[in-house]
């Protein structure tokens, strides 16, 4: 019996948990084959954008407008890298996130037309930009939209749309892509047209690998394939920006975890400069990546401790308003609104819970709103059905963005809630309910153990962090409180003879629980570093 056929029967729920239902789809899901490749030119229109680029005369800049967060950020990143290597001058611009939002910059526009670009690529952005993309249009600019965006009523007038839900792309052989994903297949597809190896698009999947992790694309299909190679890419240092934000930031992890990197990247968007990640990921020059580096470094340090008290406040709102009853999260905030995003996927994780929130932008009288949702509700949907108040709006179905006017807000929030209490979404009282992989006596877990969990990285939505539960546990010696909030635990468990290290963040709660019971039920993902295996604990009961 070798090893897949072992786990397989060993800890079925963790295979059927991510569909994979047989030994032959397990071998392939760990080490995807060509195959999972898809044909960039099942797209709609996508030979017109291939066209119109190697058509663009070499003198003639390409500029690149991406989106202001991490899957913008990538996916300029690897549309500018591709397009410089096959010869191409190429301009981009990222908006301010704090400033601008997410939105194509007129501004932007008119900077290419004077630099004498006729062609803009838009990455991750661009299906509510309706008058932006008419004005280019106007003056002499030509638009291929790169989006993954669920388009509106009304469809840019673009020279090509390469987007996977537009209804005439209802019959490709997948559609869940993240932009980052959506600009790869634009460069994938120019790679055949110029007959060239499929090398030359290795090194995009660690930028690809980076938007698909950041918008929670399901990590199947071709988003699978994708990450899993931008994922060797990334261990292996061939991107040296990433490796130099990783090496500065987080220096205790034993290899790169791109999480951490996209919370990096969004935080520079909202930077004096929010093309700097940009600039970092696409340089090869180490005086220039230090210098990217420190800066980031700098700015992120600063931000953090800014972020931390946005979220100690944020929490406090949530429990003053009966976010049970309402099976939502509403709040506005009078912080800057670069920070909302963030701020709604941490309480959307914490309270199990859709989550919308609101503050005011840092130009204009407009309100910037972030969306992040749970357990498959569809937020896109009820944000589509109010755009009657609503200004550029777009998303997808677990996240979602839009702004909107201070008067209007209060209706936006009555018809959120009444929209969720229709959902009736199920919101348990302290306790969010896990999906778990398998249960285990702690004597299964070895580093062998470890290492064959480990192949199914990078994990991500329908491929979540292995989660486990081990039973009639022991504490052995007393649990030590820790962490500046006083708010976490580290402590060991036993079960029999087998005895690990284990780390409870956040779990001051349970603190009683783990001094008094004689044995416990944990829940809990494992990780190690050179051998040295902690057990991170979820829940106790």
């Amino acid at each position: 019996m070798n090893e897949i056929e072992k786990y397989f029967n060993k800890i079925p729920k963790f295979f059927e948990n991510r569909g994979l239902h047989s030994t032959q789809f397990i071998k392939d899901f760990i080490e995807p084959p060509d195959s999972w490749l898809n044909n960039p030119y099942e797209f709609d229109s996508m030979d017109t954008a291939v066209d119109a680029i190697l058509s663009n005369p070499r003198k003639n800049p390409i500029f690149i407008h991406g989106d202001c967060d991490a899957d913008g950020v990538s996916s300029t990143a690897l549309l500018y890298k591709y397009l410089k290597k096959i010869g191409f001058q190429v301009y981009y611009y990222i908006p301010n996130r704090s400033k601008e939002g997410h939105l194509i910059s007129k501004k932007a526009i008119d900077y290419a037309i004077s630099i004498g670009s006729e062609l803009m690529i838009t990455c991750d952005i661009g299906m509510s930009s309706l008058e932006e993309i008419q004005y280019a249009h106007e003056n002499g600019l030509n638009t291929i939209i790169t989006d993954h965006h669920k388009a509106l009523d009304v469809i840019p007038s673009a020279l090509v749309i390469i987007n996977p839900w537009l209804e005439e792309n209802s019959n490709i052989s997948f559609r869940e892509y993240s932009g980052s994903a959506v600009a790869f297949k634009l460069c994938h597809a120019i790679n055949i047209s110029l007959k060239l190896e499929l090398d030359y698009l290795h090194e995009l999947m660690a930028l690809a690998s980076i938007g698909i992790i950041a918008d929670k694309v399901p990590i199947i299909n071709e988003n699978r394939y994708i990450s899993y190679y931008g994922l060797k890419m990334i261990i292996k240092g061939k991107n040296k920006g990433i490796s130099a934000i990783s090496k500065n930031l987080f220096p205790y992890l034993a290899e790169i975890d791109i999480g951490k990197i996209v919370r990096v990247i969004n935080m520079t968007t909202k930077l004096d400069d929010p093309t700097i990640s940009v600039k970092l990921l696409t340089s090869n020059q180490p005086p220039q990546i230090n210098l990217y580096t420190n800066m980031i470094v700098k700015s992120f340090r600063k931000n953090q401790i800014i972020f931390n008290e946005i979220i100690h406040s944020s929490i406090r709102k949530v429990y003053s308003q009966d976010y049970k009853k309402n099976k939502s999260i509403f709040i506005l905030l009078d912080s800057d609104s670069a920070y909302n995003g963030a701020v709604a996927n941490t309480l959307s994780n914490k309270f199990d819970s859709p989550c919308i929130v609101l503050s005011k932008m840092s130009e204009g009288e407009l309100y910037k709103g972030s969306c992040r949702s749970v357990h498959d509700i569809n937020l896109f949907s009820f944000i589509e059905s109010k755009q009657s108040i609503l200004f550029a709006l777009g998303g997808h179905p677990m996240a979602a963005g839009f702004t909107i006017e201070q008067q209007n807000i209060e209706e936006l929030k009555s018809s959120f809630f009444s929209y969720m209490t229709a959902k009736n979404a199920s919101i348990k009282k302290h306790k969010i309910s896990r999906v778990l992989d398998a249960s285990l006596k702690l004597s299964d877990i070895d580093i062998k153990f470890i290492e064959f969990i480990k192949q199914f990285k990078p994990y991500g939505t329908r491929n979540s962090i292995p989660t486990f539960i081990s039973k009639d546990i022991k504490v052995v010696g007393k649990p030590i409180i820790f962490g500046k909030s006083k708010d976490s635990i580290k402590f060991k468990v036993s079960q029999d003879r087998t005895v690990f290290n284990s780390v409870g963040v956040g779990l001051i709660n349970e603190f009683e629980k783990l001094v008094t019971e004689n044995k416990l039920n944990i829940e809990y993902t494992i990780s190690n570093n050179k051998n040295d295996i902690l057990l991170n604990i979820l829940g106790v009961s």
